[in-house]
Formats: C-alpha cells, sequence, structure tokens
C-alpha cells in the first residue's frame, strides 16, 4: 500500500461554509466524491478492505465500538528499511452511542450558532439604536428633558421647547386632517365617475349583444335571400314573355332587399366594433379609477394615523405640561426660599464685614461670605425667578 499520501484527502471546503445550513451536505459531497488515493494504511480511520471509507454513509453510520474492532482487527505492519514496527491497538474513547462525523458536525453547529448570535447581536444592536433614537425624539425627548431638569431654569426651558411641540403636533394634526378631507373628496369623485363607467360598460356590452345578433340574423338572411336570387336569375332563362315580367319584379325586388340588409350588417358590424373600442378605453378608465380610489384610502389611512399619533403626542406633552408646570412653581418656591436664606447669610457677613477692624475676622468673614455668595450666584443664575439678582463675590471691592 503506498504511504506517500497518508491522512485523508483534503476536503477543500471553504471556510465561509462554517454556519451555513449546508456544512453537512457539502462536507459529505466532498468525502463522498473525493478521488484522491493512497491513503497510507487507510489513515487507521476505517474499515480497511470493505471499501467503506468510499461510502460516506456508511462511514458516518458507525458507531465508535464499531470502529474500534475495525481498526484492531485490520492492523497494518509497517516495515520501514526492514525494521518491523509492532501494530498498536486503537482504544477509541467514548461509547457506543457517538458518532464522530456527527460529533464533528455538532462542534460545526456550536460554530453556527455563535456566529449567528453575533450577527444577531450586531443586526439587533443596529436596531436597537434605531428604536433608541426614535425614543428620544420629538415628545419623549422633551419629557425625558424634563424629567431629569435639576432647577427650575431647566424646567422652563423644557416648558418652552415642550410648547413649540405642541404647536408642532397641533400643525401635523392640522395638515393631516386637510389631507383627510381632501382625499375623502377625491375618493368620492372617483367612486362616482366609477360607477358612471361601470354603467357605460353594461350599455356597451349590451350593444354588443345587441349587434352580434342583429348581424347573425342578417347573415343568415342574406344567404337565404342570395340562394333566392339565384333560383329566380336561372328561372328566368327558360320561363315565358308573361312570367319573365313577374320574375324580374321580383329579381329587383328581392336585390334592393339584399343591398339594405347588407347596409345594415355594416352599421351593426361597425356599431360592435365601435362599442368594442369604447369598451376597451372604459377598461382602462376603470383600472385607473380603481387605482386611484385605493390611493385616496390609502392616503386617507395614513393621514389618519398620523393625526392619531400626533394626537397621542400632544395629549402626553399636555399632560406633562400641567406636571411641570406645578413642578417649576414649587421648585421655584424652594429656590426662592433658599436664595433668601443665603441672601441673609451674604448680607449678614458683609455687615459684620463693615463694622469690625480686626484684620484676621475680615478675612475669615471674606472667605465665608465668598462661599456663600458663590453658591447663592449659583443659584440665581439657574433659577427662572426674577426676584434676585447676582452680587460680588469680594467684600473688598464692594
Amino acid at each position: 500500500m503506498s504511504v506517500n499520501k497518508p491522512g485523508l484527502p483534503k476536503l477543500n471546503m471553504q471556510q465561509n461554509t462554517l454556519g451555513s445550513a449546508s456544512f453537512k451536505t457539502s462536507t459529505a459531497s466532498k468525502l463522498a466524491t473525493s478521488t484522491r488515493t493512497g491513503f497510507g494504511v487507510m489513515a487507521q480511520r476505517t474499515k480497511v478492505g470493505t471499501g467503506a471509507i468510499f461510502n460516506v454513509k456508511a462511514y458516518n453510520s458507525d458507531s465508535i465500538s464499531a470502529q474500534r474492532h475495525a481498526l484492531n482487527d485490520n492492523r497494518t505492519v509497517i516495515r520501514n528499511n526492514n525494521i518491523i514496527g509492532t501494530p498498536v491497538a486503537h482504544n477509541c474513547s467514548g461509547n457506543n452511542a457517538m458518532n464522530k462525523y456527527a460529533m464533528a458536525l455538532q462542534a460545526a453547529s456550536l460554530v453556527t450558532q455563535a456566529l449567528g448570535s453575533l450577527t444577531s447581536a450586531k443586526s439587533s444592536g443596529t436596531a436597537a439604536a434605531k428604536v433608541a433614537s426614535a425614543v428620544t425624539s420629538g415628545s419623549a425627548n422633551v419629557i425625558n428633558d424634563l424629567a431629569t431638569a435639576k432647577n427650575s431654569s431647566e424646567i422652563q426651558k423644557g416648558l418652552a421647547k415642550l410648547e413649540t411641540e405642541m404647536k408642532d403636533y397641533e400643525t401635523k394634526m392640522a395638515k393631516a386632517e386637510e389631507t383627510i378631507q381632501s382625499e375623502t373628496k377625491l375618493k368620492s369623485e372617483n367612486e362616482a365617475k366609477l360607477k358612471d363607467t361601470e354603467t357605460q360598460i353594461q350599455g356597451e356590452k349590451q350593444n354588443i349583444t345587441k349587434q352580434e345578433g342583429t348581424i347573425t340574423k342578417l347573415q343568415s338572411s342574406i344567404q337565404t335571400d342570395k340562394m333566392t336570387l339565384s333560383t329566380l336569375k336561372s328561372q328566368l332563362a327558360t320561363a315565358g314573355d308573361l312570367a319573365k315580367v313577374s320574375i324580374q319584379t321580383q329579381i329587383s325586388e328581392l336585390e334592393a332587399k339584399i343591398a339594405q340588409e347588407e347596409k345594415q350588417l355594416d352599421d351593426a358590424q361597425a356599431s360592435k366594433e365601435a362599442s368594442q373600442k369604447k369598451l376597451d378605453e372604459l377598461g382602462k378608465t376603470k383600472e385607473n379609477l380603481t387605482n386611484q380610489i385605493a390611493t385616496n384610502e390609502k392616503n386617507i389611512k395614513n393621514a389618519e394615523a398620523e393625526k392619531n399619533s400626533a394626537s397621542a403626542k400632544k395629549d402626553s406633552l399636555g399632560d406633562a405640561k400641567i406636571k411641570y408646570t406645578k413642578k417649576l412653581t414649587e421648585t421655584q418656591n424652594k429656590e426662592s426660599k433658599e436664595m433668601s436664606k443665603l441672601f441673609s447669610e451674604i448680607a449678614n457677613y458683609a455687615k459684620e464685614f463693615r463694622e469690625t477692624t480686626d484684620t484676621n475676622k475680615k478675612n475669615k468673614l471674606s472667605e465665608k461670605y465668598t462661599e456663600k455668595a458663590k453658591e447663592y450666584n449659583e443659584l440665581v443664575r439657574n433659577s427662572a425667578s426674577t426676584s434676585y439678582t447676582e452680587v460680588g463675590i469680594d467684600l473688598n471691592n464692594l
């Protein structure tokens, strides 16, 4: 047996095959169609001499126990420079329920799941980012700003944004209502046109049916009259003088009748063709009107959805307005009390500073004043109240 190409054939599986639904099929196909020869003691992997290695289904079906027996029963003596290497028995681990190929597929499945999870996580992350972006826009964003406001100034700014947002939704509602009314009117007009078109279609169909009956009747009559005319003409050649006058009269009358019938036939055929042409035009008109009505209904539905959405968001903002207007008043009152308290403290520090001549005491009073003045000014800057103004923070420059 050739040993110059030991091991199993390279299956040349593409890397991106992992994770695809056809991994098992692709691998099985590669194994089953491989034409490589010289496996070197059959890679000590499958039954020797049975051809099982060329039957992927048979190989995949074997349990670990069956493989162990096949390998040990067919151990090969390897000679290298006339030195005999004693074959070593194979002790395949695992139980009879295990299957090496199945285990490989299971491992590939785990890889697939992991890759799928990563892909899903990436996709869902992008989707989540879009959702998050949508949630933080519009009314939700305004309400979130109000909910996280730290002072009355921020609440006041949030309420101003809320008012603007409410007006925007009112504009959207009005615009949607205009669309609903205009599209409803167009739909009604198109439905009236469609009804008239369908009436015309029925009329043209009835005329076609009527003319077809007239055409059939005239064609039959003309055929009969022409046969009669032919008979009369043949009789005319053998008739006497007196009979010829009578036959000639009949021939003239019959020819006039045939001419009249042929004209009527032409008129009936022309009327049928005109109705058929009109019917084709009416069919296109009906299709266009049907499509327009469907578009009208879609536009009405979309406008109603937009109106309802804007109305719901406006109502949500209205509730928030009531809530945070109350919170603004409460916050302003709280801030006013705090500013009043701080103003009294810094006023006392300033008074003591002016009244004392002790340098050390002046320095301490100046430090305390500066600390409280900064705190007070911070409150004034962040408050919506206009009852207080900032003060200087250095007593020496006052």
